[in-house]
């Protein structure tokens, strides 16, 4: 019998695009391996689309919750796990392999991707080494490992194991600047749409999510000027690109229907009024 190929799972450009399974495989990926990191829990936060996940309510305006397909978790640059082992060594006795500048197991026939991000004082990009591994530079990495919740996520694992871990996910300020650094550098309409529910579906309400955006500039977020610049650039009208991005990666391809313009436009406009809010004056 035919070995059935592994679908790879990245970023699609729509809603519709992922799997049903993605975000529940994703979750999983993160119960197995947050069991193994148990030394570096102090060094760790959740990042990305998974964390706005986690950290959003349902949407009272019938938006699609949010959906992933990998995990990101920021790390402190010294993290390391002495001689006890290292990160690479954990993982792979859960089944994650390195390849290619990311970790990945195959499950259920998808592929399901594990990312980690540091931030580094003297560098705004590029790549270091924590522990053993390769690991991204992002800016505001520093300020989501500071300001998080604990947020309970409870399910299976690779294993088939009930796991129910309290995950530290960083609070909405710093994973709004994080997210608005990322889509100014890959314009992936993905991050648009997260930005938008995130702010509209944060559990204190949209007014709390735009006042602990403000606040990173006090904090000295060192990616929040160019997070601010991102919302001039791509947010303040329903033709830039973010306020674009974010309607169609609901909605899916442009459709010669008055519903389908009606839609586009509400999604967008709802997404320039999130971006002057967190621009402010």
């Amino acid at each position: 019998m035919d070995r059935i190929q592994p679908r790879l799972m990245t970023k699609f450009a729509q809603h519709a695009d992922y799997p049903p399974s993605a975000s529940r495989l994703a979750e999983a990926a993160l119960l197995t391996v947050w069991a193994s990191l148990a030394r570096y829990h102090d060094d760790l936060v959740l990042v990305g689309g998974l964390a706005v996940r986690m950290l959003s309510a349902e949407s009272r305006d019938g938006l699609p919750r949010p959906v992933t397909a990998d995990v990101d978790q920021g790390i402190t640059l010294g993290a390391t796990g002495g001689q006890y082992g290292t990160i690479t060594s954990d993982l792979s006795g859960q089944g994650f392999r390195f390849f290619e500048g990311r970790f990945s197991r195959e499950f259920e026939h998808f592929m399901v991707y594990l990312d980690f991000l540091t931030e580094h004082p003297t560098a705004a990009k590029g790549t270091v080494v924590v522990d053993d591994v390769p690991v991204s530079v992002f800016l505001g990495i520093d300020d989501a490992l500071a300001r998080f919740r604990r947020v309970t996520l409870e399910g299976l694992d690779f294993f088939g194991t009930t796991r129910q871990f309290k995950i530290p996910v960083a609070e909405i300020g710093p994973l709004l600047v994080l997210k608005l650094n990322a889509f100014a550098s890959r314009q992936q309409p993905k991050d648009a749409y997260d930005i938008l529910y995130a702010t509209l579906n944060y559990p204190d309400g949209p007014e709390a999510a735009v006042g602990l955006f403000r606040e990173e500039e006090a904090h000295r977020n060192r990616g929040f000027g160019p997070a601010r610049k991102a919302l001039a650039d791509f947010f303040l009208k329903p033709d830039h690109s973010g306020p674009a991005r974010a309607a169609s990666f609901v909605l899916g391809p442009s459709q010669d229907s008055e519903d389908y313009r009606t839609r586009h436009r509400q999604i967008a406009q709802d997404m320039v009024t999130i971006g002057h809010s967190l621009l402010g004056g």
